[in-house]
């Protein structure tokens, strides 16, 4: 059945056919069928309309931030098409294309330091998997394969690939997915708001970046090859201090660890820069992206390594050259033809200065609201990457209690005015040893105008204070 022929069929049939024949991850059945959908049809800007023509403020990129440059792009859209009629698929282990070539050469000229060699997956879960892979040969290449463990922190998400799942802290991806890949290692993340007592955020940042040298030598550093850190950790929006990043890149290379920096959330802009790990001066071997590479209008994911692994890796360039598995559809034609539209609208609309300057609004707006409201304990994050953490004790940062429906009530109340943001405590419910409470987060598209800005800072605030009380 096309798609015309579709629009004849009630939202009722639609759905049932969802709950039969879609999996939809992350939403029970029953949820699905109370909502009705919802369906989305069409969208413009930063908004989005369904099929029973509600038109919502999008406050959250298309759900995932993925759509960082906003709906009905036609210069993206004209850009796959003319690709795809032209050469839409061949393998780059048989043909290399010109999109992918241009795409690779375009993120080196955006990408900070080395960072300079990319493979293209079709995702970020992907990306996140080849890295592993990537990191796995390069310690292989330098005779050192009993380097196989990898360091990850409380709090970070990584995809949903096995690899991923060890990756994670999260109850629902190690009590579903046992037995996880061995060798995966946990450490505290660096969550300064939950600090001890007593602390400061210098002192405690710094007892950070020890937990994970320590568990370095615990594990003994000639097992341990590799750290899976986000610069900017997205699921629950927690910038570090600057000391501790520059902390990591330090023990990184005293014990020969490769940093792997996620930013399939943040990199191509989100931050108010191309990378999250700019903000701090410091440069990861390894960055992983997605969604921002073509602002989810096709999927796309990339590695992008950095050209000091890369010495390693290729050795003289010819049979000696590590191994990392292929993908069918790694440089896409079609694909790297959407990200080469999609870094030339960053650059021509200053999209990325865009995000920088309103997301400074926007954090100062929620800083200044937090200041007088009772249960408003965090506002934190850069650019167009916000979190509002919500607490019943602001004295003590005593979380809401989890039956209280906090987070759910401020979505349910933006939703009504037509505004869709989103609570981090569906996200993840403990980590760290600690509770985590009501994080409302934000990550508009990067086309917002400062109109546009303003309401959602309004919707926000009204929310909040309709769903926890003034």
């Amino acid at each position: 059945m096309t798609l015309s022929a579709m629009q004849g069929r009630s939202k009722e049939d639609l759905v049932d056919d969802a709950v039969r024949y879609l999996w939809r991850h992350g939403t029970p059945i029953t949820a699905t069928r109370k909502a009705q959908g919802p369906i989305a049809v069409s969208g413009s800007g930063i908004r989005i309309t369904d099929i029973d023509g509600n038109t919502y403020l999008d406050g959250l990129g298309g759900g995932s931030a993925a759509a960082t440059i906003g709906y009905g792009q036609q210069e993206v859209a004209d850009a796959v098409a003319q690709q795809l009629s032209k050469l839409h698929y061949a393998s780059v282990r048989t043909y290399l294309n010109e999109p992918a070539i241009e795409l690779a050469r375009r993120i080196a000229e955006v990408a900070p330091g080395d960072l300079a060699t990319s493979f293209f997956t079709s995702s970020g879960s992907e990306a996140v998997e080849t890295a592993a892979q990537i990191i796995k040969a390069y310690h292989k290449k330098k005779g050192q394969p009993e380097k196989s463990k990898v360091i990850y922190r409380t709090t970070g998400f990584h995809g949903v690939s096995l690899i991923a799942a060890s990756a994670s802290a999260s109850p629902d991806y190690r009590d579903w997915f046992q037995p996880l890949v061995p060798g995966f290692v946990e450490v505290p993340t660096c969550y300064t708001y939950r600090r001890p007592e007593g602390q400061s955020v210098e002192e405690y940042a710094a007892s950070c970046a020890q937990a994970i040298e320590d568990e370095i030598l615990r594990q003994g550093p000639e097992t341990v090859g590799a750290i899976f850190a986000e610069s900017i950790p997205a699921g629950l929006i927690l910038p570090p201090p600057a000391s501790y990043l520059k902390r990591l890149r330090e023990i990184c290379d005293q014990y020969d660890i490769v940093w792997l920096d996620d930013e399939v959330f943040i990199g191509f802009g989100r931050t108010g820069r191309y990378f999250g790990c700019e903000h701090y001066d410091v440069v990861p071997d390894i960055v992983t992206a997605s969604k921002g590479i073509t602002g989810g209008y096709v999927p796309l994911g990339a590695a992008i390594v950095s050209q000091s692994l890369m010495e390693v890796l290729v050795d003289d360039g010819a049979a000696g050259q590590a191994k990392v598995h292929g993908h069918t559809y790694s440089g896409h034609a079609g694909a790297c033809a959407a990200g080469l539209a999609v870094l030339d609208i960053l650059a021509r609309d200053r999209l990325v200065e865009n995000v920088a300057r309103l997301g400074d609004k926007m954090l100062s707006a929620f800083r200044e609201f937090g200041a007088e409201h009772p249960h408003v304990g965090d506002v934190r994050g850069k650019g167009f990457l916000i979190g509002i953490e919500l607490v019943e004790d602001k004295a003590t940062r005593k979380p809401f209690p989890a039956e209280a429906g906090i987070g759910r009530g401020v979505v349910a109340a933006a939703m009504k005015e037509k505004f869709m943001l989103r609570s981090a405590r569906d996200v993840v419910a403990q980590s760290g040893g600690f509770e985590i409470g009501d994080i409302i987060t934000l990550f508009p598209s990067f086309i917002a105008t400062e109109d546009e800005v303003d309401e959602m800072i309004r919707i926000t605030k009204q929310a909040i204070t309709e769903s926890c009380g003034a």
